[in-house]
């Protein structure tokens, strides 16, 4: 009787067929991944102007107890800090205190409210892009 050690030619075909299935899922999974990372970057993109709008308005709000003004395009703080946003010729952006902190803005309004004796701010901005980016958030003046 003949030694029976080795791989047959069935054991053979079925380890290949099943390296090319596996083959198959692990490159399916990853064109997916990949593919899919083109809207991180695109959505990434237009965030970073709203990024620089909130550094400047976070500091400021922390800062001021009270607005002097409000309006639709303009808020005005107690320390005399004037944000604008500016929608004419081509010049799409917010404005601080005549210096532009960003562009690309489709829109940007300003609304006062207060509860609990709370003054809050809320903002509401719109960045153009290939996808618009937009987010509504509310500052709470300081209180204390």
């Amino acid at each position: 009787m003949k030694n029976q050690k080795g791989i047959t030619l069935i054991s053979l075909i079925m380890y290949i067929v099943l390296l090319v299935i596996v083959t198959a899922m692990l490159a399916t999974v990853s064109s997916m991944f990949f593919s899919n990372t083109k809207y991180l970057t695109d959505s990434s993109k237009y965030a970073s102007e709203f990024n620089k709008f909130n550094m400047y308005f976070i500091e400021d709000v922390k800062n001021n107890k009270d607005v002097y003004s409000i309006s639709e395009k303009e808020i005005i703080f107690e320390d005399g800090t004037v944000y604008t946003y500016k929608n004419q010729n081509n010049d799409n952006g917010i404005y601080r205190n005549k210096i532009k902190i960003c562009s690309n803005i489709g829109y940007c309004g300003f609304k006062k409210i207060e509860e609990d004796n709370k003054k809050i701010i809320n903002v509401h901005i719109v960045v153009n892009g290939s996808k618009l980016f937009e987010t509504a958030n509310n500052y709470v003046l300081r209180y204390w």
